[in-house]
């Protein structure tokens, strides 16, 4: 077993340059790393993080071991309630053959008509958000823009009433502020705080009576076809409805926010990519991809090792955390060309910012298209991009994005 000693890995401050100048480091020196002290193995290399991503038998979703169920006092709030068990459905904590079901029950509802039946509804709330920020001096675009356009299309696609999306997006912001300063590999981070419990709870009667109603009386909705949707006999039971809502308010809120401000650093770093896209539109899902590749929101992606096994000519003992850092796999010489260069014409572009494998993220194709046409309004209305302060990063390695970017004048 090849051993080293590696310093921390730095936030995401300054752009995250220190964090992928100590990424590029480790990549040079060794793709895979085995850390005696923590008892864990981090993979920085392309094909390594591929093959880890690929092999679902021996790099295994399902952190169960890990992470237990609340058991005793730790179960139940201090009214009694069961608190809920968030591994239970979760489609990025499952192996086959139950993610495989998983999946499959997922896909009847959320089909690929559904997501293109959004279009014009993304193109509404968008144009809206734009109405609202027209004309003032200074917009923080997280939360103006960048922030409420997912959280409202995720409702909308589950059927949430529009009077309630204020209320929906409040519980998306507390879920995502609740976990983002976890370390790098620690199976702790795979827990909301105890605090977050009365809140889960509140989010569960109404997702689960939402429901009830949806069995009664089906609408052209996701959470309908959640609740109707069946294999081999079997459908969601109610533990698995809410995690399952729940993952899709969480994962589909904060990706397409951390991408949309990420495509605003990478253009203002590259204002020639940003007068290109002005002048064709048509390039802007290619250089979507680009900013998934360069800047993607999600920098690490974990798995748990089923038996001994070797990665990269590292042995690594069953039973270990493996992290891999898809930022860097995204960025090894060995892969692409330039690759620290922001190149919105490379093709082909396999970055693996949307994983691989059976894992790969079934809500890809919504968060592109909203990216899109987020990102080709914005240029339009917008006559320059010009940041009125230094964009605030999170600190924590496990998320690559600004969680605060205020814009001069952005919108006309």
């Amino acid at each position: 077993m090849t051993e080293t000693v590696t310093s921390p890995p730095p936030g995401s401050e300054d752009g995250g340059r220190p964090l992928r100048e100590w990424l590029a480091r480790n990549r040079r020196e060794n793709p895979v790393r085995w850390d005696e002290a923590t008892r864990s193995c981090q993979v920085f290399g392309y094909a390594e993080t591929q093959h880890m991503l690929k092999d679902s038998q021996t790099f295994s979703s399902d952190f169960g071991r890990l992470v237990p169920a609340p058991q005793g006092e730790a179960a139940t709030t201090a009214e009694g309630r069961p608190v809920p068990n968030l591994l239970e459905g979760h489609l990025s904590v499952t192996d086959p053959p139950r993610h495989s079901k998983l999946r499959k029950l997922v896909a009847q509802a959320l089909t690929p008509r559904a997501v293109l039946a959004l279009e014009g509804k993304i193109t509404e709330i968008t144009a809206g958000l734009l109405d609202a920020m027209a004309g003032r001096d200074e917009v923080d675009m997280v939360t103006g823009f960048f922030n409420p356009l997912p959280v409202t299309v995720i409702a909308e696609l589950l059927g949430v009433p529009a009077a309630d999306h204020a209320m929906f997006r409040g519980w998306a912001d507390d879920l995502v502020a609740a976990n983002h300063d976890a370390s790098a590999v620690d199976a702790e981070r795979l827990k909301l705080p105890e605090n977050m419990n009365a809140l889960l709870l509140q989010m569960q009667d109404y997702i689960l009576d939402h429901a009830a109603q949806r069995r009664r009386e089906p609408a052209d909705d996701v959470l309908s076809r959640l609740v109707a949707a069946e294999v081999d006999g079997e459908r969601l039971s109610e533990s698995e409805v809410f995690t399952i809502t729940l993952m899709m308010l969480l994962a589909g809120h904060i990706s397409t926010t951390l991408l949309l401000g990420n495509s605003l650093v990478c253009l203002d770093e590259n204002p020639q990519a940003a007068a290109a896209l002005r002048k064709n539109p048509a390039a802007i899902p290619a250089a979507l991809e680009e900013v998934l590749r360069y800047s993607p929101p999600a920098p690490l992606a974990y798995r748990l090792t089923t038996r001994d096994t070797t990665l990269g000519g590292v042995d690594i003992p069953a039973d270990v955390m493996v992290a891999s850092w898809v930022l860097s796999a995204n960025h090894d010489e060995r892969q692409f060309t330039d690759p620290d260069t922001f190149d919105i014409t490379r093709s082909p572009n396999p970055h693996l910012s949307f994983g691989h494998g059976i894992h790969f993220c079934i809500g890809a194709p919504l968060g592109r298209m909203e990216a899109r046409i987020a990102l080709r309004m914005l240029l339009e209305r917008c006559g320059e991009l010009r940041f009125a302060e230094p964009p605030v990063p999170y600190t924590s390695p496990t998320v690559l994005g600004s969680k605060r970017m205020v814009l001069s004048r952005p919108v006309v």
